[in-house]
């Protein structure tokens, strides 16, 4: 049974460091006497701290006046609890009488906290009042890459600004929760003011480095992303696409490959791909990559089935296989072929009659792909709409974007831009809409937004469609209304704002899946304008070659360089995934590179060769003296199996080649590539 005593405190500093040491120090001496454990906690609470350890006492923050209970639980400790009782109550006229037992018991505290201190994972640093750092423990100094030795003693602020520790002091508030960034490391810190009678003495600050948590957050969230991404593409294909692993068991199956073979899913998974076909020859050529089957189903319809091996670190996993119908396909090509061919007929026609505005200049290209894209540009300029501007990454949305302001109305007024995937999203708000002195740690004054800042002029928002949900909710009403709010703002701010939208994404697909509001796609695509890939207006690359080379000229005080027409084959050739910006990179490392007043191939990047055939033949023909051409046979040879290697199969090596399946049939067996 529990045996309690209450006694009131009166020592004017309350239960201090240093009479919690003879308390503990008395504690310790009855225990051992009455062999029992005592407790001390306030009144009405439900569980106290150990008597015999000073850090714990302390801890309580007991003040002059306060009643407290002296416990215990142990059997026989009544008259324990009477002694220990008996010397609290004379707090007020307890007397040293051992400086140096209380100087041991309190020495020995402070080592046991330092050695904490060093041995917990967190980092954590210690100040007084005036912000003079006393504590910085390992941690610490593994986090920021500061020594101790070095921070110690100095002013807190002006080692570690990232944290704004005096306006913790200055707060008296404390901050829990918060991310910073330190160097290349993301920590989560919690900051406490010290406060001893309503008087600040100091501060602590804990910290802990979650770069690691950030990182595995990200990519388990982009994994999921894209495995939802991949799961939607294979079932709305009009291919049937089977998986299969390195036992060629089937692993998955798309609703389409279904309905071709009328085999169902859960019939079919965990089995051989042989045991589904029965009568087909599934060999290593097919497996391989570079061969195909024609296969009849149940209906008499043929199609055509390729496989494609999974490589995962050097590792044979398993195949795609994608069976296409053959007669569609055929037809497909045909139409596709027909409407291409109308397509740029009616594009360049377009082009002759369409005067675009002085403002496009300096967009180089002529091919009807750009000029259309461009006409769409100037005429939206006319008006105040909103512009969405769709295209790859490099095809030079933002020039576009500023054509279009210089063209329009408001030219004389600020254009402003801002790449909405370079700002982080708890930041992104702040960016915008600004925001009001106060507003949160670190506003020492009021600081206007983007959308402020491009007050009567055009704003542009690069790469809209990795704005987070609740940005483009906020972003809405900013459309809506034509109004913007600072953060810690009480009233809003009307705006007189144009607006040009841009991304690489794609929004319809962000749409279905969830993480692109449907309003806001309605709201920023009023116009739009698409801008071709390189690789659709390779027309335009002479002109671009020639602009880039002028314009490095200047740039590095180069002499202008002229380009063979081996180098601009091989640029006119190459597909560009990065499209001009891309081809400006290329000139640009040509012309540094090159010894002479012409960009050749060999200053070009190697792969570039990849794209027109054989490199060694190539070679050969740029260097040829007279005697060393490859034969035609050997060329034949050598664009053949090239082709057969990147396409896999007969039918898309040949349109590649401009030959039929049976022309590359017997090739194959003419040049044994089989």
């Amino acid at each position: 049974m529990e045996k309690a005593q209450r006694i009131i405190i009166k020592n004017k500093n309350g239960l201090h460091t240093r009479v919690a040491a003879m308390v503990a120090r008395q504690s310790q001496k009855i225990e051992k006497i009455w062999d029992c454990q005592l407790y001390l906690r306030r009144v009405n609470a439900i569980d106290g701290v150990p008597c015999n350890s000073v850090l714990p006492l302390v801890s309580l923050k007991v003040k002059n006046g306060e009643m407290v209970e002296v416990y215990s639980s142990s059997s026989g400790s009544e008259e324990a609890v009477f002694k220990l009782g008996s010397f609290l109550s004379q707090t007020a006229e307890l007397e040293v009488p051992d400086t140096e037992a209380i100087d041991s018991i309190l020495q020995e505290n402070t080592l046991a906290s330092e050695k904490i201190f060093e041995s917990i994972n967190n980092g954590l640093i210690a100040m007084d009042s005036n912000g003079i750092i006393n504590i910085f423990n390992r941690a610490a100094e593994e986090i920021t890459g500061i020594k101790a030795a070095d921070i110690i003693g100095k002013k807190a602020d002006e080692w570690v600004p990232d944290f704004n520790l005096n306006n913790l002091l200055a707060s008296k508030r404390e901050n829990l929760g918060l991310k910073h960034k330190i160097g290349k490391k993301w920590v989560i810190t919690n900051k406490s003011p010290i406060i001893v009678d309503d008087e600040v003495m100091g501060g602590v600050v804990v910290f802990q480095d979650i770069s690691q948590i950030e990182e595995l957050s990200w990519e388990l969230h982009s994994v999921k992303e894209l495995k939802e991404k991949l799961n939607n593409i294979l079932e709305t294909v009009d291919d049937g696409i089977c998986m299969i692993n390195h036992l060629r068991e089937v692993t998955y199956v798309n609703h389409p490959f279904v309905k071709m073979f009328r085999k169902e899913g859960t019939q079919v998974l965990s089995r051989k791909i042989q045991d589904l076909f029965p009568k087909e020859k599934f060999g290593e050529t097919f497996f391989s990559g570079k061969g195909e089957l024609i296969i009849t189903n149940k209906d008499n319809r043929e199609f055509i089935m390729t496989a494609r091996p999974i490589i995962i670190e050097n590792k044979f996993r398993g195949n795609v296989i994608v069976a296409r119908e053959l007669t569609e396909i055929a037809k497909l090509a045909d139409r596709i072929e027909l409407l291409s061919e109308k397509t740029r007929f009616l594009q360049d026609e377009l082009a002759k009659k369409e005067a675009l505005n002085s403002s496009f200049d300096n967009i180089i290209g002529k091919s009807g792909a750009l000029i259309e894209s461009l006409t769409v540009a100037s005429k939206a300029a006319r008006t105040d709409a909103t512009v969405l501007i769709r295209g790859e990454s490099g095809t030079g949305k933002e020039l576009v974007a500023r054509a279009i302001h210089r063209a329009g109305s408001r030219s004389k007024k600020p254009f402003v831009g801002m790449n909405c995937a370079a700002i982080p999203s708890n930041l992104l708000e702040s960016e915008l809409f600004g925001y009001e002195k106060g507003a949160f740690t670190g506003a020492y004054k009021e600081k206007r937004g983007k959308f402020e800042i491009a007050s009567g002029g055009t704003i542009f928002l690069d790469e809209i469609g990795d704005m987070d949900k609740a940005m483009q909710a906020k972003l809405l009403r900013v459309l809506q209304e034509q109004e913007i709010e600072r953060i810690g703002g009480a009233h809003p701010i009307k705006i007189d704002v144009r607006v040009i939208a841009a991304t690489n994404s794609p929004l319809e697909e962000m749409m279905k899946e969830g993480s692109f509001r449907r309003d806001l796609y309605y709201r920023l695509n009023v116009i739009t304008v698409m801008l071709p890939p390189l690789r659709q207006r390779k027309g335009d690359i002479p002109l671009l070659v020639e602009c880039f080379t002028e314009k490095i000229s200047k740039k590095y005080d180069l002499p202008n360089c002229a380009i063979t027409k081996t180098a601009l084959s091989a640029l006119e050739q190459y597909h560009f995934p990065g499209n001009v910006r891309e081809l400006e990179n290329m000139i640009e490392g040509g012309m540094t590179l090159s010894n002479t007043d012409w960009i050749t191939l060999d200053d070009l990047p190697g792969y570039l060769c990849d794209e027109m055939g054989s490199v060694a033949a190539l070679k050969t023909i740029q260097s040829w003296d007279g005697d060393n051409l490859p034969t035609f046979a050997e060329m034949e040879r050598e664009l053949i199996a090239r082709a057969l290697e990147k396409h896999g199969s007969y039918r898309q090596a040949g349109l590649a080649l401009g030959l039929d399946h049976k022309t590359i049939s017997a090739k194959v067996r003419k040049y044994q590539l089989d």
